[in-house]
């Protein structure tokens, strides 16, 4: 039996998590509450891991309460995996620094096939002309999502600013073009972030060249395979070292795929 403590239990994500688990086999869930730096969560918490019976704490809360979350997963030694978005560089620093002592999980976006899609355009990025092909990626959410643009879309950006050697800081564009700007620049990134609706998560990164394009697309209609990925980096990072993973890691994605 996998014991599974979700954290934001109660978002959109933590929500769906949960009743995904109430389906799952061999688990059991403790719901903490869309707020987990309340005390009355970690006396819950301090409470099923003083039995022993917890196994790893799954984050789907707030940057905020992540990082007193992961300062009390370090002190008891309790893996955690976390989709938490919107984070900054600096608190990613520091949750790596919190929890050094235990394995942990860490991904934007827990899809397979988003995961796999991050791969592929980062083979996309490295192999195809630096100096001919413009990079667009336009990422499409409902209208309750906080942050834009999403967490997804970042590590996108960033895939292509590695692999191409640019800075991402200099070559970043959000939702900011208008007027007469001129020839666009080689050296960008542009995101445009749309909000409305129901709509679907989306995500497309467009390679664009003298007439050609190469488009890779990931579209999720449901939150399930944010959660199958989510239980199945659960069972997976409770058997790995100390360490900060994601899921091209616990999946063995080769550097390239084609």
């Amino acid at each position: 039996m996998l014991h599974i403590a979700v954290a934001g239990a109660t978002g959109r994500m933590g929500s769906a998590f949960m009743d995904f688990l109430e389906k799952a086999e061999g688990v059991a869930a403790l719901s903490i509450a869309a707020h987990p730096v309340a005390d009355e969560n970690f006396t819950q918490l301090e409470a099923v891991a003083g039995q022993d019976g917890l196994d790893v704490v799954v984050d789907f809360s707030s940057p905020d309460a992540t990082l007193r979350l992961a300062e009390w997963a370090a002190a008891n030694r309790k893996p955690m995996v976390i989709g938490t978005t919107g984070f900054t560089a600096d608190q990613l620093d520091k949750l790596a620094e919190i929890l050094y002592p235990v394995p942990v999980l860490l991904s934007p976006n827990m899809s397979l096939m988003m995961n796999v899609a991050w791969r592929m355009m980062s083979n996309a990025a490295k192999v195809l002309p630096h100096d001919t092909i413009d990079i667009e990626i336009v990422e499409k959410h409902h209208r309750n999502k906080r942050n834009a643009p999403s967490g997804t879309a970042l590590i996108m950006a960033q895939i292509v600013a590695e692999k191409r050697g640019w800075s991402l800081a200099e070559s970043l564009r959000h939702n900011s073009r208008w007027g007469l700007l001129g020839e666009r620049p080689r050296k960008e990134i542009a995101i445009s972030s749309i909000r409305g609706g129901s709509l679907n998560s989306e995500h497309t990164i467009i390679f664009a060249g003298s007439g050609e394009s190469l488009e890779v697309t990931h579209s999720c209609q449901t939150l399930e395979p944010f959660a199958k990925g989510a239980l199945r980096g659960s069972r997976w990072i409770i058997r790995q070292p100390s360490g900060v993973y994601d899921l091209l890691d616990m999946m063995g994605l080769p550097e390239v795929l084609f």
